[in-house]
């Protein structure tokens, strides 16, 4: 097995991130038809867009949002028929090595309930950080944060 953290800038990386993101965040959850392929946030040049690729073929997506001096992990996402084997850590650790690369030591996430386990043992806590996100679709959600 082999994996490349890539970041999604062709059309069709693109569209593999949003097919990913729609299926499993959106549509899997009852909320098909409200995915934005066109959501402003994807445009900012400090939102990093990442594909997962075992084998050169992409099994997730997460976007980083570089924000006054830390890391926001977005839209995490793992393909169903790839879940619980391994390529959630293998992901959240090459993006965690890439932000300490680029002089991030704090990153921070909106969790899925069902994801925050997974997120604690990969050394991350239950933080509130930002009430104001956690509003809409996001209010069901955990913030954790990770100190690099």
């Amino acid at each position: 097995m082999r994996y490349e953290l890539r970041r999604a800038e062709t059309a069709e990386e693109l569209a593999a991130m949003h097919r990913m993101r729609r299926d499993v965040l959106f549509a899997a959850r009852g909320r098909a038809g409200v995915y934005n392929d066109a959501h402003p946030d994807d445009a900012a040049s400090n939102h990093l867009k990442f594909l997962l690729m075992l084998d050169g073929e992409p099994v997730g997506t997460a976007r980083l949002d570089l924000v006054q001096g830390m890391g926001k992990l977005r839209l995490v996402v793992i393909v169903p028929e790839h879940q619980r084997r391994g390529h959630g850590a293998a992901m959240e650790q090459l993006i965690a090595e890439h932000a300490y690369g680029l002089g991030i030591t704090t990153l921070l996430v909106n969790s899925a309930p069902d994801a925050v386990g997974f997120y604690e043992k990969r050394g991350w806590q239950r933080e509130l950080w930002d009430a104001g996100e956690l509003q809409g679709m996001a209010s069901d959600c955990v913030q954790m944060a990770k100190y690099l």
